[in-house]
């Protein structure tokens, strides 16, 4: 009898479901980095995190920030750097397009005239440009937020955009997101891990302001509770 117990109970833990691995989500973003600021610290906060997935979103301070324009063909040399480096590693990488602008707004912080050679717009649609070309070259998964924004009309200075306006936040800001945008971003980017089998035991989100957020709103913060949670 005592047998049959054991063997019973023993059943029991081999059948009984295992528990997911929950999720950790590093939010590894740095206001005012530009991509060769972040080839200066990917062995430091990212690599040194041994994460299973990377979610590298950056080119916005590249090519908008007035203080110190990066080339696009730099640009493109240090996405491809960035890539080949968290590859070998062993890590995936899903690349995020950053968002386009508002100019009037941008311009209430940077001199119009530094822009006469290419517009805001177009220096982000061209950053876009780069990063499709680049993932299917390196056949590495990428969300296309840029575009994503623009099709649901969510990226202009109205109030239901995503972009911080003074319709929406009161701030004339153009560039960076709202509560509901890093939300946003959060969600598209757990539906791009589920869809692509990513690993997220260790999830490091790589990339600038727009990736550190604010104590109160990032998109880290929110990707941690969707893949932990569902919600």
């Amino acid at each position: 009898m005592l047998q049959y117990c054991f063997l019973f109970l023993l059943s029991c833990v081999f059948l009984a479901p295992t528990e997911a691995t929950a999720a950790t989500v590093i939010n590894a973003g740095v206001g005012g980095n530009r991509s060769s600021q972040l080839l200066k610290r990917l062995d430091r906060d990212v690599l040194a995190k041994q994460p299973t997935t990377v979610v590298l979103m950056v080119g916005t301070n590249d090519r908008l920030n007035s203080g110190g324009f990066i080339d696009i063909q730099s640009y493109r040399k240090n996405v491809e750097s960035l890539i080949d480096q968290i590859e070998a590693g062993g890590a995936k990488v899903l690349l995020v397009t950053p968002p386009t602008c508002v100019p009037e707004l941008l311009f209430n912080r940077h001199d119009r005239k530094k822009y006469d050679d290419q517009s805001p717009v177009a220096r982000m649609q061209e950053v876009r440009t780069v990063l499709l070309e680049v993932a299917q070259q390196k056949k590495v998964d990428l969300l296309d937020f840029h575009d994503y924004l623009i099709q649901h009309k969510l990226a202009d200075d109205q109030k239901t955009s995503m972009l911080r306006n003074p319709a929406n936040s009161g701030v004339k800001d153009g560039v960076h997101l709202i509560p509901a945008g890093y939300e946003l971003l959060a969600k598209l980017v757990a539906d791009k891990l589920k869809a692509g089998k990513f690993d997220t035991t260790t999830v490091v989100c790589f990339g600038d302001s727009l990736t550190k957020g604010s104590e109160k709103a990032n998109y880290p913060a929110y990707l941690q509770t969707i893949l932990n949670t569902g919600k």
